[in-house]
């Protein structure tokens, strides 16, 4: 409770609304001198795996307070935008690519400071980057639920099978997952970065055997933890997470590869406390950490070249940090430019 109210009260200031206190601090200066951080974090897995392994460690290594706040990358975005020239409303932003490009393009973050972080070279170089570290891997490929398809599927085109009519499973293109799909399938098809009528005319076809569209991530989960879909594209260490919740569900490669993006970590834009800031982010290198993030329930996917691959990862999507960092990715700059008007004819044309 009283987090939330500290939350509520430096939203306030950030607004301009001047409290009836005299002595009260700004915002960022009271934060600064409080040694107090306020790091972005995703909803679910991530959020869970920031609190439990983290956060602690984080506290354990630097003398200062840390709040973690859930918030989507497209809600980070646009409330930084809201706080631009103010004291921002967290320290630390959590990003997929789309919105790394879209913070980049509007200032509201800094380039990090790698020479002040211990822990950047040990990364491969595919995860480094002049604005924030890539903290971890998202793979999506095939989940399937194992108690009601007893052969595993092979590829993209089995979600086509007239067997899984009405038991299909799909994101809205709100997220990176969709997004990530759409792309894929667009490729398989022969469509192009200017073409996307293969990919909707693949999702039209396959709009009998839809069962349900999740309008996000957290309403996908819930549709598998209620079994109302047996196939759908997922990210990887999601499937791991409702495994460990003892939900029937595995992951598989299409046959074709998994596609793969970064998530990333980086440095607001005018936090006043840029050194505890970054010290976060070195915290989230660590290998120990990431060591510790790649156990499940979490199965965060390691970036850090000194720690090896193990467990389900090295059984469903790559054996090597090599292998890992050579999976397909997307032309996320092509893609976001578009993404407005993809979401608009998506929302439009793909109903269930």
């Amino acid at each position: 409770m009283n987090e939330r109210f500290l939350m509520t009260r430096r939203e306030l200031l950030m607004a301009g609304g001047a409290l009836a206190l005299g002595a009260l601090l700004p915002a960022g200066r009271a934060r600064a001198e409080a040694g107090k951080l306020v790091a972005a974090t995703y909803p679910g897995t991530w959020s869970e795996a920031h609190r439990n392994v983290l956060k602690p460690a984080f506290q354990k290594r630097v003398d200062a307070g840390v709040t973690q706040s859930i918030i989507l990358g497209t809600d980070q975005v646009a409330r930084l935008a809201a706080a631009k020239g103010q004291t921002p409303p967290f320290d630390v932003a959590i990003f997929d690519p789309p919105q790394v490009l879209d913070a980049v393009r509007q200032g509201l973050i800094a380039e990090y400071p790698a020479a002040q972080s211990p822990h950047y070279a040990e990364l491969l170089p595919v995860y480094q980057d002049r604005w924030g570290p890539k903290v971890s891997m998202q793979v999506i490929g095939l989940a399937y639920n194992p108690e009601r398809i007893r052969t595993p599927p092979k590829r993209w085109d089995d979600l086509w099978d007239p067997q899984y009519r009405g038991r299909v499973g799909m994101t809205a293109l709100n997220s990176q997952l969709g997004l990530a799909f759409l792309a894929e399938l667009n490729r398989l098809r022969g469509g192009s970065s200017s073409d996307f009528e293969p990919a909707f005319r693949a999702l039209r076809e396959l709009l009998p055997a839809l069962g349900a569209v999740a309008a996000n991530l957290g309403a996908f989960a819930t549709l598998w933890q209620q079994e109302q879909i047996d196939i759908a594209p997922y990210n990887f260490n999601f499937v791991q997470t409702l495994k460990a919740k003892g939900v029937p569900v595995e992951f598989v490669v299409p046959e074709t590869g998994a596609v793969a993006w970064h998530t990333s970590l980086h440095v607001v834009a005018g936090t006043t406390v840029p050194e505890l800031a970054v010290q976060y982010i070195d915290t989230h290198l660590d290998p120990l950490v990431q060591a510790a993030m790649m156990q499940p329930p979490y199965d965060v996917i390691p970036t850090n070249g000194k720690v090896a691959l193990a467990g389900a990862v090295t059984q469903s999507v790559a054996k090597t940090q090599d292998a890992l960092a050579a999976l397909r990715g997307v032309d996320w700059a092509v893609l976001t430019e578009q993404r407005s008007a993809l979401i608009e004819r998506f929302n439009r044309e793909i109903r269930v």
